[in-house]
C-alpha cells in the first residue's frame, strides 16, 4: 500500500470511528501479512497533520491515541449547534 493510500485510510478511520485511535488500532485494520510498520503509520499521521494545516480540522495526539477535531477558533460558533433548549413543563 502506498503512503498516500495509507494516509487516506487513516483519515477515513479517524472520521468514521469518531473516537481517538491508537497506532495499534490503525494497524489492526490490516491483515497480518499486509500490516504496515509503526513508523509507516506515524509518517501517514504526520502527512495528514500537514494536510490539515490551513483547514478547520487538526490532528492531535491524546492519551488514548490520535483524533481529528475542529480547531479551537471555531468552537464558540459551532457550540451553537448543540445548545440545549430549556425543558417544557406541563401544568401541575
Amino acid at each position: 500500500m502506498s503512503q498516500h493510500d495509507l494516509k487516506n485510510l487513516v483519515e477515513a478511520a479517524l472520521l468514521a470511528h469518531g473516537q481517538p485511535l491508537s497506532i495499534e488500532q490503525m494497524r489492526g485494520l490490516f491483515d497480518e501479512f499486509e500490516r504496515p510498520q509503526v513508523e509507516a503509520v506515524r509518517e501517514a499521521l504526520q502527512a495528514l497533520a500537514e494536510d490539515c494545516a490551513g483547514r478547520p480540522l487538526e490532528l492531535i495526539e491524546v492519551a488514548s491515541g490520535w483524533r481529528l477535531q475542529v480547531r479551537g477558533e471555531f468552537a464558540a460558533r459551532l457550540s451553537r449547534l448543540w445548545q440545549e433548549k430549556p425543558g417544557r413543563y406541563s401544568r401541575a
